[in-house]
Formats: C-alpha cells, structure tokens, sequence
C-alpha cells in the first residue's frame, strides 16, 4: 500500500503577517477616534457643560497611535515583501495588502497635516484678523 505525502506549504514571512495585522489595527482606532470625536464626544461635552473635554483630549492622544502604526506597518510590509523575493517565503499578498493599506494612512496623515498647516498659514490672510483689532488711544 502506497501512502501519499501532504503537500508541503511554506512558512508565511512574520513581517508580512506583522504588516497586516497592524494595518488593521491602526484603521480601526482611527475609525474609532474619528467617530468619538465628530460624534460622540461633542455630545457628551455638551451634556455634561465641559467635563466632556478631558475624554476629548483623551481621544486625540488616541489619535496619534494610528500614524505611528501606519509607518511601522508600512516598514514591515516592505520588508516582507523583500525577504518573500529572497526566500521563498509565503505570504507575498498579506505583505502586498499590509504595505498598500498602510501607505494609503500615512499619505493621508501627510495631506491632513498639510491642510493643517495650509489653514494655520491662510487663516491670518482672510481677513480674520480685522476683527480683533482694538481701537488705538
């Protein structure tokens, strides 16, 4: 009687798997935090006359984890994919998925704070500032 090998599977790169994960993981919180702070938290400042305001700042703490999350996944994901051509490794789509997904996040974080800083530098040229000038005695 003849018996039959299993076939073979190779080993899925970690840093592919790693990359992925925390993609995941940093959308998520920043899904969170983005309806915290346009949804819930106003509403919860509201009702409670300003108390609401220490969770806010709690969230925007929250908020920076996902950028952070977003470099080091990308990191991973390209590192995956180069140690996937070299070895042989499994896992070449999760390092694909994992690196796209990340990038899309941090270009995003770029644009934002880019837009930030567009409205920081504008905000003075609108005509704002005419507002608040005191008459001179």
């Amino acid at each position: 009687m003849q018996t039959s090998n299993p076939p073979a599977y190779s080993k899925t790169n970690g840093n592919a798997i790693a990359s992925l994960v925390i993609g995941i993981i940093s959308w998520l919180i920043f899904l969170i935090t983005v309806c915290l702070n346009w949804v819930i938290v106003p509403m919860f400042a509201l009702a409670t006359m300003g108390v609401g305001l220490v969770f806010y700042i709690c969230t925007i703490a929250l908020a920076c984890l996902s950028p952070i999350g977003w470099l080091v996944g990308a990191v991973l994901g390209n590192t995956g994919k180069k140690q996937i051509q070299q070895t042989g490794e499994g896992g070449a789509g999760m390092a694909n998925a994992g690196f796209i997904m990340n990038l899309i996040g941090l270009i995003l974080t770029v644009l934002s704070i880019c837009g930030i800083i567009a409205y920081i530098a504008f905000a003075g040229t609108a005509g704002i500032t005419q507002y608040f000038n005191m008459p001179s005695y």
